[in-house]
């Protein structure tokens, strides 16, 4: 077996094994929802005044009525 094919199924493997492991965490865990990721919709982000790049433009911009929050 060639050296990159073992690479390349360890590599699968434990991308996977790591899908498994979050999917189990968000479905035996506590808050049984995925964690949330996006800047304009995540509170601690908010709590830190980060805001995402496109959001951040609007307000330059003066343009906060094309979606942003």
């Amino acid at each position: 077996m060639s050296t990159f094919l073992l690479i390349l199924i360890v590599s699968v493997v434990l991308v996977a094994l790591c899908f498994v492991a979050i999917g189990v965490q968000v479905f035996f865990g506590k808050r049984k929802k995925f964690p949330e990721t996006e800047i304009s919709n995540n509170a601690e982000m908010r709590k830190r005044n980060i805001k995402c790049s496109r959001c951040d433009e609007f307000e330059r911009c003066a343009l906060k009525d094309k979606g942003c929050m």
